[in-house]
């Protein structure tokens, strides 16, 4: 058994929704509650979500951060010079 405590306002919410469909209240929360655990089962933190993106992995190489200007400016002049 579980007991918890909800606003008046969400108390009267609550119960105006139930009583318009006819649904039980407990019926509500029990829907409402698995919902809420299958996203939050089913959600990623940030970083979970982007793991696979970080590192070296794209080039290889490990120092790309770090000389992205001049691997930039080598390959621009290579490609305008003839």
């Amino acid at each position: 058994m579980l007991s918890f405590r909800i606003s008046p306002k969400t108390e009267k919410e609550l119960s105006e929704y139930c009583e318009k469909t006819g649904t039980p209240k407990s019926q509500v929360v029990k829907e409402a509650l698995a919902q809420y655990l299958i996203q939050k089962k089913n959600s990623l933190d940030p970083y979970e979500a982007g793991k696979d993106l970080f590192g070296q992995e794209g080039s290889g190489e490990e120092k790309n951060s770090k000389n992205y200007k001049s691997i930039v400016k080598s390959k621009i002049n290579a490609k305008h010079s003839h």
